[in-house]
């Protein structure tokens, strides 16, 4: 399975000590060089760093998007990525109109309930909120109801 991500899942996941569930749900991840610089920290060997061909496509992205939201999308195109994982809104409706499937850092979280490594992902999310992660209580109610916790 071919996985893209952007930095923000990255980030996120980091600060909410939880970036080894990544590891746990997918052997490999792809990150462009943009998003390597973007993340600052060094990387660990389950994830790729590679650069992105079609310069003229960023470029078109950047219009809209930031540099490491554009090179994600560009290098998941370039891959025929299964798979794409970003928080950002503008980000991710663009790559789905350019026909990605994307997930972003909740979408891992509900992965790994239905996976097994969480028993329950309320605290998880609760840690995301801690850290400024933003979510309506809508969207928590829905998450904790797909989740089997409401």
């Amino acid at each position: 399975m071919i996985v893209v991500s952007n930095t923000s899942p990255l980030i996120v996941l980091s600060n909410i000590g939880e970036f080894e569930i990544l590891h746990r749900l997918f052997n490999k991840i792809i990150i462009p060089e943009g998003v390597a610089e973007e993340f600052g920290d060094s990387v660990p060997e389950w994830i790729e760093i590679r650069g992105v061909k079609n310069r003229i496509l960023v470029d078109l992205l950047r219009e809209k998007l930031h540099r490491g939201e554009a090179e994600t999308i560009a290098l998941a195109i370039e891959l025929d990525a299964d798979l794409v994982i970003i928080d950002d809104k503008a980000a991710r409706n663009t790559a789905q109109s350019l026909g990605l499937r994307v997930t972003g850092t909740v979408g891992l979280i509900l992965l790994a309930k239905r996976r097994g490594y969480y028993d329950e992902i309320k605290p998880v999310i609760e840690k995301l909120i801690k850290k400024g992660f933003r979510l309506s209580k809508e969207i928590i109610e829905n998450i904790l109801r797909e989740a089997g916790e409401l």
